[in-house]
């Protein structure tokens, strides 16, 4: 084991999982074309939604915990918070650059958030929006890189109902 490895903090341990996880979803979205970014399988997501959903979450906590307005535009919040159902027309979403522009701002802003965590303040516990999802500041980095990883799970089933090859090994 290297010494930066022995002195890593919990903290960055979670910053680097929040960054693997970030990559890994944009090496998957990388493949599909812009006709593709609006297949669903199965009545399920497509990513179109799952760009925004992601921004959505990563700027829901980092709103939580800031205490903070969203640094979304206002009609972000009603096309991508959990529970609405994708529309199957590709006009009613930004194009794949604002998206992904949505998505890097926001994954931004909570990457500055984690990065202040140290001391009891990793311990800190929730706030009352996110805290049946997240008990506490951690968990809640921890719980937004697994966010990542679920909605890349859906991105290489819409990638496989497409014939393609899988991406990573």
């Amino acid at each position: 084991m290297s010494t930066q490895q022995q002195t890593l903090s919990l903290t960055e341990l979670a910053i680097e999982q929040l960054h693997r996880s970030r990559n890994f979803v944009l090496a998957l979205l990388e493949t599909l074309s812009d006709d593709q970014l609006h297949v669903r399988v199965g009545g399920g997501n497509h990513a179109l939604w799952i760009m925004g959903h992601l921004a959505f979450a990563d700027d829901a906590f980092s709103s939580a915990f800031l205490d903070e307005p969203s640094c979304l535009p206002a009609e972000h919040r009603e096309r991508f918070t959990n529970g609405t159902t994708p529309s199957d027309n590709p006009a009613d979403y930004p194009d794949r650059e604002e998206l992904l522009e949505r998505m890097t701002t926001a994954r931004n802003r909570f990457i500055k958030w984690a990065q202040t965590l140290e001391g009891d303040a990793l311990w800190q516990a929730s706030p009352e929006a996110i805290a049946s999802i997240a008990e506490n500041a951690i968990t809640a980095v921890h719980t937004l890189s697994q966010h990542d990883f679920i909605h890349g799970g859906q991105i290489t089933t819409i990638r496989a109902s497409l014939g393609m090859k899988p991406v990573f090994g």
